[in-house]
């Protein structure tokens, strides 16, 4: 009996649809174009993937395939105006299934559907006819509810209900026992956390489960669930949670740290009382430390009288707030009204008559204004006070840990906590249905938690709930899950935003920062129609505003745009971009749902969000798909955008990556260490929540060779899922998988990564002599990054010492920005790289002039003026082949360009954990080292001798990252029937696949560039001529010397550049491997004389195609049915292979039109089939 399935339906799967369609309902399908333009396609298969049924469902009132006509239509808007609601309605456009398993694949295509779409309560069907004969699968769920005469089709409904049966939940019982006891020991393999018995009940003796059960109290409680009468889960709940300790990990402000509203806000006062008065009194002290500074100095009479009376405010403020003063002065000047200044005021008054009465009457004005204007300062100057010491959110949340943590509260929680969960594979996907009877049993809790240690599995249930972030520096070993009770509220919908929800929406984001903005941009939008809001049960819960103007030109230049949509098939109107987006944290798992009716109330098939540097991610992230960022984005007219872009398409509306948690870390911000990120951020099935980088000093990028450009990193949006650290790696207890950080603090991690690559070590060297000369070394990549044109103002002497190829980079930096005159280039004798070499031999055959190194040697960096605005340092250098005299060269920065080598601090780190190093970090096939937990990659790393020990520096770091990551997605891919099977874990992991090129270039003085790209072989020993057996092509013009060698099968074997063209090499280096084939037929046209300069001929528009990022992709699938056409014995009578030629013209031509805006010098036939 075969095992149906159903799932997303794939572009692969159309064919399968078409044919089942034709068979089955006598119609086409055109399944290609619903992928992109329904609510839902899913797709059943059997036990070996042959489709075997189809459900496409519809978001706007429709009838099913065959059944359209207008009069229909027509009747069936209206049928169906009171059944359906946008969000929690959805019509069938068509369902077919196979007569062979009607019933099996019906049920399985419906119960899906459900299952992706939780606010999914009601399907419509308008069809023609009765079901229960023709289609008795959809007849056993779906009711007749009306009927047009004229037409013949008939509505039909269906709920949730009918298609997956509620689950009856009840309190459990210790009788119980035996039908939990199975769940119970399958969800031990499966979710040993959520199935791990608490230690009260003795989990080590029998029938421990039976004693949770009986232990049941006001506290405590356990329910089961049951499907026609079998029991098929059970839950174990407490409302013993600690909630301190969750507070101090985890940011739960937003759910007032899980307390009533009144005792939270009490914290919340009292914490913002307690740091705005220490702030006052560091703010008073302050300004009496500056007034007492001010004062020391005598100033002219209008500042003596100004001092003076403000002395005199002062003193009178003193005698209005002193008892004893008052009481003093009253009993020395006079008995009425114990104020001594007043009454002889009185008096002189009486003795001085009327005139003198009058004079001092106007005094008393003046005195009076006087007094009113400096109360006014003074309050002015208080209110001042008390705002600059107004203590900022985060100030006040660590002031109420400091208060608060750790305390007992008296109040009582208003969470519970989820401690088991037990369900049998069938209806893990309806775990959601306990939340409510939970609920029911704590009446008084408003939020329930789970927690999961981060190597875990998720279940099922995780879905309907929101993970908390962790606070900063958090050792927390779990993740915690939470679910407002609010969240089960029914009636979720989703309409156009009107002007008049204008007050609805200011009360939905109160207290935002940006909530005027909010209010200013929803108003323009809803006027304009472009905007919509989510309502449940009466009340707005979230809103979006899309621009309905798309530049789609610049999304494509800089995106892979096609690995998402099909703009042949979507035109520019279709598209949108979400300008603001906000949805009540309570409803986040209808997400989905409000993105894709409001997709359908807006007339888009896609949504597309652009998130620049720096700014906060959206609410509704984790439903996104990131588009990868293109890394040659060809000719230099191309836009560059410097943003992340996300898209939500209908085609992916419901497609769920599962969620990752382990905690995985990148030590290093190397090509490889970036690649690592690239390719799990963009992994098209799993969700990693939890990132981090370890990059010292930042991320440092630039260089003509380099992967990872300014504008890559931007478009990768790291800051929007990775954890950015500006520390290394300065200790590592494998045993706790804890690291210890330059910083002081501690790193937990499940799986990491080595990837810091190899770095210049002079600056370690002598600052190991003298600590205070290592703000006077820098790197090339520090010195192109950060060294401007005021610096060589002010600089006397730059010294570029080392003789790696960074030198030269070094020296055209300082050149550039204006310095040239205050460089001197020192290399240590016989210290030039084997790269160096080959840069002087082209030069030499081109004719350029290179500097020449100065043969000497930095004895000691010492630093005479430590104190200084401006530090400066003496550098000895001597001669090795004379080391008597010594020259004594006052330095104002030393750019240190020696060979890059490993770091000795990470080298002890290493050593330290029991790490196999042998030069190199030692890897396996798989990336991994000794420790499975514990991967490396780039140049730090070397394959083990098992793979021949080569080092993983002469291969291309962004191809090393990129398997090194798919290595590392293996272990978090659980086997399905019918796919590869998992890696035997006894058996040695095979040889990495890595076939790109490593390309190296560098800018030079002068204005020239040099580029050298190769196979590793290549790499590892340069040279400039052909390997053995293989050939050269040379040409020489006014744009310099270009190089192609090929080895004796006749495939590129490096490729090489010097001259004033700024060429990019990782460009030049996507031709190495391929067969002079492919290059236009580039060695019979070079032997003809037809081509005059190499670098022009490999840069016209002939070759966008093969210097296109995704060629590489075209490339392999094109091998792929190569080898499957003879696999299958496919040749002719002339030895061709059959079918396979056109098969391949057609698999170009759609490559070619997918992306016809990315590659402009192309044109697709009008005939080509697509």
């Amino acid at each position: 009996m075969s095992n149906i399935t159903a799932r997303l339906t794939q572009s692969r799967d159309v064919s399968g649809i078409d044919s089942l369609v034709r068979k089955t309902l006598g119609g086409e399908a055109n399944s290609g174009a619903l992928l992109g333009s329904s609510l839902l396609s899913l797709t059943a298969v059997d036990d070996k993937d042959t489709v075997v049924g189809y459900l496409c469902l519809e978001d706007v009132p429709c009838t099913r395939l065959r059944q359209s006509n207008e009069a229909a239509e027509a009747w069936v808007q209206d049928a169906a105006a009171s059944r359906f609601s946008l969000g929690s309605g959805a019509f069938v456009r068509m369902c077919a299934t196979s007569r062979v398993f009607e019933f099996e694949a019906t049920t399985a295509l419906l119960r899906s559907a459900f299952v992706l779409i939780p606010s999914l309560q009601t399907l419509l069907m308008a069809a023609g006819g009765e079901l229960s004969f023709a289609e008795p699968g959809l007849a056993a769920v779906f009711n007749r509810v009306a009927a047009h005469k004229d037409s013949g089709v008939v509505l039909y409904h269906a709920s949730r209900d009918s298609v997956v049966l509620p689950l009856a939940i009840r309190p459990a019982r210790v009788e119980d026992h035996d039908d939990m006891l199975p769940i119970l020991q399958r969800c031990e393999q499966a979710f040993p956390a959520l199935a791990k018995l608490p230690e009260s009940a003795r989990p080590q003796e029998p029938f421990a489960l039976t004693r949770v059960v009986a232990g049941q109290d006001e506290h405590n409680r356990v329910l089961v669930a049951e499907a026609e009468g079998k029991l098929v889960g059970f839950v174990v709940m407490t409302s013993d949670v600690d909630t301190s300790s969750l507070a101090e990990t985890f940011d739960l402000h937003p759910y007032d740290n899980f307390l009533p509203q009144d005792v939270y806000e009490g914290q919340y006062e009292a914490a913002r009382f307690a740091v705005r008065e220490k702030k006052v009194e560091l703010l008073k002290a302050e300004l009496a430390r500056r007034k007492a500074e001010e004062g020391t100095g005598g100033g002219g009479e209008e500042e003596e009288g100004e001092g003076a009376g403000a002395a005199g405010e002062g003193v009178a403020v003193a005698a209005q707030t002193d008892p004893e003063a008052e009481e003093g002065e009253g009993g020395d000047g006079g008995e009425g009204d114990g104020t001594g200044t007043n009454t002889g005021a009185g008096e002189a008054a009486g003795e001085g008559g009327e005139g003198e009465e009058g004079g001092r009457s106007a005094e008393d004005e003046a005195a009076a204004a006087k007094a009113a204007a400096k109360a006014a300062a003074e309050a002015e100057a208080e209110e001042a006070l008390l705002a600059q010491a107004e203590p900022t959110e985060e100030e006040i949340r660590e002031e109420m840990v400091a208060i608060f943590g750790g305390q007992p509260i008296e109040a009582e929680p208003t969470v519970f906590a989820v401690t088991m969960l037990c369900m049998h594979p069938d209806f893990e996907t309806q775990a959601v249905e306990f939340l409510g009877p939970a609920f029911e049993a704590f009446e008084s809790k408003l939020y329930a938690v789970v927690t999961l240690p981060h190597d875990s599995l998720e279940p099922a249930l995780m879905d309907a709930m929101t993970r908390v972030a962790p606070q900063p520096g958090s050792l927390f070993p779990e993740v915690l899950f939470m679910l407002n009770r609010h969240a089960l509220l029914p009636d979720f919908s989703v309409r156009p935003g009107e002007p008049s929800d204008l007050e609805a929406v200011s009360v939905l984001v109160a207290g935002m920062p940006n909530a005027a903005d909010i209010a200013d941009s929803f108003t323009g939008a809803a006027s304009a129609g472009t905007a919509v809001v989510a309502v449940c049960q009466g009340e707005i819960v979230g809103l979006v505003t899309v621009n309905p103007e798309v530049d789609l030109e610049l999304l494509q230049a800089n995106f892979g745009l096609s690995s998402h949509v099909d703009l042949a098939y979507q035109p520019k109107m279709q598209h949108g971009e979400i300008d603001m987006y906000t949805m009540n944290p309570i409803f986040v798992r209808h997400h989905r749902t409000f993105m894709a009716g409001a997709m359908r109330l807006l007339g888009k098939t896609a949504l597309y969000y652009a998130l620049p540097p720096g700014q906060q991610p959206p609410d509704m992230q984790e439903v996104l798909e990131q588009v990868a960022p293109r890394h040659r984005t060809g000719g230099d007219k191309q836009l560059q955008a410097d943003f992340a872009l996300y898209v939500f398409t209908r085609q992916a509306a419901f497609k769920r990556r599962r969620s990752v948690n382990s905690q995985i870390v990148i030590a290093g911000a190397s090509e490889c260490g970036l690649a690592v990120l690239e390719r799990l951020l963009l992994d098209p099935e799993l969700q990693f929540n939890y990132l981090t980088l370890l990059a010292p000093g930042g991320i440092k990028v630039g260089g003509m060779a380099c992967q990872y450009t300014a504008g890559v990193i931007a478009r990768l949006g790291l800051e929007a899922r990775v954890l950015l650290l500006d520390a290394e790696m300065t200790g590592l207890d494998r045993a706790a998988r804890v690291i210890d950080l330059s910083d002081g603090s501690q790193l937990c991690y499940n799986q990491l990564v080595i990837a810091t690559g190899l770095q210049d070590q002079s600056r370690y060297r002598f600052a190991e002599a003298d600590p205070d000369v290592a703000g006077l070394l820098v790197t090339e990549l520090e010195l192109a990054a950060d060294f401007t044109m005021n610096d060589a103002m002010v600089m006397n002497s730059i010294l570029v010492y080392g003789g790696a190829l960074g030198g030269y980079h070094a020296l055209s930096v300082l050149e550039a920005k204006g310095a040239g005159t205050k460089m001197r280039f020192v290399v240590p004798p016989e210290h030039d790289s084997a790269m160096v070499r080959v840069l002087r031999h082209l030069a030499d055959e081109a004719g350029i002039p290179l500097p020449e190194p100065e043969p000497r040697e930095i004895s000691s960096l010492t630093v005479v003026q430590p104190l200084a605005a401006e530090l400066r340092a003496t550098a000895t250098l001597v001669d090795p082949a004379d080391p008597g005299p010594r020259e004594e060269l006052p330095v104002d920065l030393v750019a240190g360009c020696e060979p890059p080598a490993v770091s000795r601090a990470l080298f002890t780190v290493l050593n330290d954990a029991s790490l196999v190093f042998d030069g190199r970090l030692v890897v396996d096939g798989a990336f991994r080292t000794n420790d499975p937990n514990i991967y490396g990659g780039g140049t730090i790393a070397k394959l083990s001798r098992r793979y021949g020990g080569m080092p993983l520096e002469h291969y291309n770091s962004r191809d090393v990252g990129s398997n090194l990551a798919a290595s590392l997605v293996q272990q978090f891919i659980t086997p399905t029937p019918g796919g590869p099977p998992a890696p035997d874990p006894t058996q040695p992991p095979p040889p990495p696949a890595l076939h790109r090129a490593r390309a190296i270039g560098c800018s030079l003085p002068g204005g020239n560039n040099f580029v050298y790209a190769g196979c590793p072989v290549a790499v590892e020993q340069p040279s400039t001529g052909a390997p053995e057996g293989g050939y050269e092509m040379s040409t020489k013009t006014d744009r310099g010397l270009t190089r192609i060698t090929l080895d004796r099968d006749g495939c590129v074997y490096s490729v090489m550049y010097l001259g004033r063209v700024p060429v990019s090499a990782p460009r030049l280096g996507s031709l190495v491997g391929l067969h002079a084939n492919y290059l236009n037929q580039l060695s019979s046209k070079f032997h003809a004389g037809d081509v005059q300069d190499l670098l022009t001929f490999l840069m016209d528009p002939w070759a966008e195609l093969l210097l296109h990022d995704s060629f590489g992709g075209l490339r392999e699938t094109l091998l792929e049915m190569a080898l499957a056409s003879v696999a299958q014995g496919g040749k002719d009578t002339e030895g061709g292979l059959t079918g396979w030629v056109t098969n391949a013209q057609d698999a170009v031509l759609e490559f070619v039109r997918a992306r016809a805006a990315e590659m402009p010098a192309y044109s697709v036939p009008g005939a080509a089939r697509t």
